[in-house]
């Protein structure tokens, strides 16, 4: 056996090893001190308002959770949570579209979390499972209110799949298919509001690790795009993101962690191209002292990016109550009026 032989065997040995060795050397838990203030959130019930459980069947047959509010036909919104939750926080703000606007207003569990987490807590099927979640649930609004203007509203990594969704409405195609029915068109949105939106680990508004709320495995998500380029998928379950999330809030409706190819399919991709691509009306609130954004950024990032768009900043609010802030009402109302 001649050198080129066994160097030419060596090496992907040595690559296989080195990224086998990236994604399964376990990941020591780190706890921050500083994170996102859980003091502000909304943890208690807001009472009888006519929300009612119900659910929609995806392109894979499974059964996603949502709450309802039925309203008018004129105007139906959608409201996307953040990252390791569920819709329960947003039940305040989607109870004030309600009443405020007559609207109807929808407010999933995403795959993989809350009463949406199936058998698979903090995971999906396949990279871009989540657009296609959005576009099957768009298709049974669209049927049910022919008449209606969808609103696309999300908060967070919400916002992020928001945008996500936006820029790659009409045809985008999962890197991962499960059958056919995976390669459907998604219809865009009439309109997208934006709270505090995830824009990916490479934008300018993001701070180290969200804040302090979010821990990275930057070596696992290295091998795994590594594998991933080279067509292997089979170990995409891998979890890669960890949650620093206060005892007070945990709950069997909550999440530890994400896997990789949940995160990949949550967060854009390229937010500059996404939000260029988007042509549709959008709106971009944050809190003034968002723990997680750099707030006083997303001015300039959306004056390059989507100029169309409408931003302001809130003061006095932080991230996890700008959703239920009075001034996030507010200037959603003001906005589509």
């Amino acid at each position: 056996m001649n050198k080129l032989m066994i160097i030419s065997i060596l090496i992907p040995v040595i690559f296989f090893t080195v990224v086998l060795g990236m994604i399964f050397i376990p990941v020591k838990r780190e706890n921050h001190l500083d994170s996102l203030n859980f003091n502000v959130l909304e943890t208690q019930p807001i009472g009888d308002t006519g929300c009612i459980d119900s659910q929609y069947i995806a392109r894979d047959g499974k059964a996603l959770f949502y709450r309802i509010f039925v309203g008018d036909t004129q105007r139906v919104f959608v409201l996307l949570h953040g990252s390791a939750t569920e819709g329960r926080y947003l039940l305040p703000l989607a109870s004030q579209l309600h009443q405020q606007l007559g609207a109807t207003v929808v407010v999933p569990d995403l795959r993989g979390h809350g009463r949406s987490m199936l058998s698979h807590p903090g995971d999906i099927d396949y990279i871009g499972q989540y657009e296609h979640d959005l576009a099957d649930l768009h298709q049974q609004l669209a049927e049910e209110y022919p008449d209606a203007k969808l609103i696309l509203v999300g908060h967070s990594s919400g916002g992020g799949l928001a945008v996500k969704y936006a820029g790659n409405a009409k045809g985008r195609q999962a890197q991962e298919v499960m059958t056919d029915k995976a390669q459907y068109l998604s219809p865009s949105f009439d309109a997208y509001v934006l709270l505090a939106p995830y824009l990916g680990h490479d934008a300018p508004t993001v701070r180290q690790n969200s804040g302090g709320w979010v821990q990275v495995s930057v070596r696992r998500i290295i091998g795994l795009s590594l594998l991933n380029r080279l067509g292997i998928h089979s170990l995409n379950d891998t979890p890669i993101l960890f949650f620093n999330r206060p005892q007070f809030l945990s709950d069997s409706l909550q999440l530890n962690h994400y896997s990789y190819r949940l995160n990949v399919s949550f967060s854009p991709s390229n937010y500059h191209t996404e939000l260029q691509q988007n042509t549709q009306p959008m709106l971009l609130l944050v809190g003034e002292n968002d723990e997680a954004f750099y707030a006083d950024k997303f001015h300039d990032v959306m004056q390059r990016s989507a100029p169309q768009a409408t931003v302001y900043i809130l003061p006095n609010v932080q991230h996890l109550n700008l959703p239920n802030a009075p001034a996030t009402i507010e200037k959603i109302v003001s906005w589509l009026q």
